[in-house]
């Protein structure tokens, strides 16, 4: 390949590595938020859920203004998996119930969170590479731009380069590597009660204890 266009792609590269970056910042924070609504809409459909398979159970626990919409979920699931396993003659009312909601199977439509979870990671992963990327391409731009000869302005914006970029990509994995880490384990969580919801359910229908 000709050098002239591999300066020309260095070039364009080192003048636009922060936009690079910042794009992929924009990325991620489309991803976080997407993921949080979609967790929330999810938990949503779950309690409807919750609510639809106790209809016309009197001893079905309260709803309590203090319990988080886990508790809520884990309450009538421990609910649910007592009363299939120890009276069969209940069996017939739950699966009234689900037969209703096993025509809506959004319930268990979770690949959606895993997948945009799985991008966040890819990113978060991204980011220190853009910033030795960003050091990379600071100095090919000081050797292509030198000529051989040395120079202390264009070896010093070189430098100024290759840390700022050095320093936003650790600084974005960081930020973006504890949002993770605090998303984590509630999307395991929702699609943990999914897939709990999902065999009790499919329990109900095959009339199994």
């Amino acid at each position: 390949m000709d050098s002239s266009v591999i300066q020309s792609l260095f070039g364009f590269m080192t003048n636009h590595i922060f936009s690079i970056i910042y794009l992929f910042v924009a990325v991620e924070f489309f991803l976080v938020i997407n993921i949080f609504i979609m967790m929330k809409k999810h938990q949503n459909v779950l309690l409807d859920v919750s609510d639809n398979l106790l209809k016309g159970f009197a001893d079905a626990p309260d709803k309590d203004s203090n319990q988080s919409v886990h508790e809520r979920i884990e309450a009538v699931l421990d609910y649910m998996g007592q009363k299939v396993s120890q009276n069969s003659q209940l069996r017939e009312d739950f699966i009234k119930n689900a037969s209703k909601i096993s025509q809506r199977p959004f319930y268990s439509r979770h690949y959606r969170i895993e997948m945009f979870a799985s991008m966040m990671s890819t990113i978060v992963q991204i980011f220190p590479l853009l910033g030795i990327l960003g050091t990379i391409l600071a100095i090919a731009q000081t050797a292509f731009s030198s000529g051989g000869q040395f120079d202390v302005s264009q070896l010093s914006n070189a430098f100024v380069l290759a840390m700022d970029t050095t320093i936003l990509g650790i600084s974005f994995s960081v930020i973006f590597m504890v949002i993770e880490s605090t998303f984590q384990p509630k999307i395991e969580r929702v699609i943990n009660e999914s897939m709990d919801y999902k065999r009790i359910i499919s329990k109900i229908h095959l009339g199994t204890n």
